[in-house]
């Protein structure tokens, strides 16, 4: 995929996407002058599972998918990355061993991409770092925690709801098969459950 330094633009809109996480000095956030944007054709990989997980970045447009590969072949998907929201492995980012995930492009897509090491390390030392790094590692809690809910405790419609309502901004771009994946169901299932909850709001 094509690297390229962050324009002007592109580092403003950064800084602001990293702003929504924790506020950062100018001078913490120099420890990232050296992040570059990468661009990604659609099902371009940013991490195959197996490998070692050591870059993570922000998606600055279009869509990533996180999954799982399966021995069979199927892939199970585990979360989607949209503009502003943050992509890469932060568990197999923590842990340092082999990832148990994958990460591509679902759509064409723009992505800051940093080394995770350099902010690890920024966070032992600054203190708008180190609040970053306790705030994503809260909210990866939290979002598994509720990812955990909805798979044992809602049913297919209450998790396509639920899917809807959190991807919102680029539902549209992100094929009907990988948001059966997502919510644990067949496409088929999927194209009825959208049928009748259309129907029910045109009554």
């Amino acid at each position: 995929m094509a690297s390229e330094p962050l324009s002007a633009a592109d580092r403003a809109l950064f800084h602001a996407h990293l702003a929504r996480v924790s506020e950062l000095a100018a001078t913490e956030l120099a420890v990232l002058d050296a992040a570059r944007v990468r661009s990604y054709a659609r099902a371009a990989v940013f991490l195959d599972a197996g490998d070692r997980a050591v870059d993570c970045g922000i998606v600055l447009t279009g869509v990533m998918r996180e999954y799982y590969p399966l021995a069979d072949g199927r892939e199970v998907n585990r979360n989607f990355a949209g503009p502003g929201d943050g992509v890469g492995s932060l568990s197999d980012l923590i842990s340092g061993e082999p990832s148990s995930s994958s990460v591509m492009a679902e759509t064409d897509a723009r992505v800051v991409v940093f080394p995770w090491r350099v902010v690890r390390d920024a966070a032992d030392r600054a203190p708008g770092w180190s609040r970053f790094v306790s705030t994503i590692t809260e909210r990866l809690y939290l979002a598994k925690a509720r990812r955990e809910y909805e798979l044992l405790a809602l049913d297919a419609e209450a998790r396509y709801l639920a899917f809807r309502k959190r991807f919102a901004a680029f539902e549209d771009d992100i094929a009907l098969r990988q948001v059966a994946s997502y919510v644990g169901i067949t496409p088929e299932h999927l194209s009825r459950l959208r049928r009748r909850l259309a129907d029910a709001r045109a009554e």
